[in-house]
């Protein structure tokens, strides 16, 4: 998952500089900051985060919901 790290310039009172860090919604070619965990890929030891555009909504009507 694609990550950015803002370094801030600030002094942290442990004395190390603050740094700000979010990681990027999976979407391909989406910048926004990735809000919800889809689950791990455990064969290949990752996971999937999305932003809330790109969280699968169930459809209507399935999943149980009574009409």
């Amino acid at each position: 998952m694609p990550w950015v790290t803002i370094n801030t310039g600030l002094t942290a009172p442990d004395g190390h500089e603050e740094k700000l860090t979010e990681y990027l919604c999976d979407y391909p070619g989406c910048p926004n900051v990735a809000t919800h965990i889809l689950g791990p890929l455990v064969e290949l030891r990752l996971s999937a985060s999305v932003c809330d555009d790109h969280l699968p909504r169930p459809k209507p009507g399935l999943g149980g919901e009574e009409s």
